[in-house]
């Protein structure tokens, strides 16, 4: 009892800290050193959009280290990733050691979970959220423990409903900008980034398309801002994520 006391107080401390915090990046750092605090430093949350849809107004936010997003996307892991079936049926988290004994017999499912493993994140938590008028997100931290001691859950769990309500309160006015279309993407830019998930450099897709080198770049740092990403992999990651583009 007094473990998972120890959990909540931890959760509440960061709650708080949250609420105080204006910036998207502010918040990631804090999510960080919070969840690093327990082992389970890597994190990312967003909106699922209907099965078989596109909803633009979903939102993604990611604290993958950038490696994991480029695998993420260039193995197609999205389509079997146990965590996004997990969100879409339930609304109670799971762990990832749960998922394994779950999916025993499905081999996509597995290979996705070895995945995770050999990168180094054995356990970690995915936390559906659900609401009345059929929105759905999904929030997941791993880490490298081998186990999640009940208080880490009860924290994780807390940590994950606020920090998605939080990080939506801040992004509003950039979703609100975002849901008129696929990202506002023209689409010249939506044929960059479409070469760019298949390795193709800023001179190959300049080849490929017929454009300048230059050009190619800037299409593709154009649609990095649209999107109010950092990385080349944040940004391919998030047109697959959208239903942009397909892996």
């Amino acid at each position: 009892m007094l473990e998972q006391r120890a959990g909540r107080e931890f959760a509440f401390e960061f709650i708080e800290r949250i609420e105080t915090l204006d910036s998207v990046d502010a918040i990631l750092a804090e999510t960080r050193r919070a969840g690093g605090h327990m082992g389970y430093s890597t994190f990312a949350l967003g909106a699922l959009p209907p099965p078989g849809t596109s909803d633009m107004s979903a939102f993604f936010v990611s604290g993958w280290p950038e490696f994991w997003a480029e695998l993420y996307v260039g193995e197609g892991l999205a389509a079997v990733d146990p965590t996004v079936q997990h969100a879409y049926r339930h609304i109670h988290p799971t762990t990832i050691s749960e998922l394994r004994i779950r999916h025993r017999e499905e081999k996509d499912k597995i290979r996705m979970l070895d995945i995770t493993r050999t990168s180094g994140w054995p356990e970690g938590l995915a936390v559906p959220i659900h609401t009345a008028l059929g929105y759905r997100a999904m929030v997941t931290f791993a880490g490298q423990t081998e186990e999640m001691p009940r208080r880490y859950r009860v924290a994780l769990r807390m940590m994950a409903i606020y920090l998605h309500e939080r990080l939506r309160e801040i992004m509003a006015p950039e979703l609100a900008a975002t849901s008129a279309g696929p990202g506002n993407l023209s689409a010249g830019e939506i044929e960059c980034v479409k070469w760019l998930l298949a390795g193709k450099s800023d001179w190959e897709i300049g080849e490929i398309l017929g454009i300048a080198e230059a050009t190619a770049h800037w299409r593709i740092e154009q649609a990095k801002k649209k999107f109010g990403v950092k990385t080349r992999a944040q940004l391919t990651a998030l047109a697959v994520y959208r239903g942009i583009l397909q892996p």
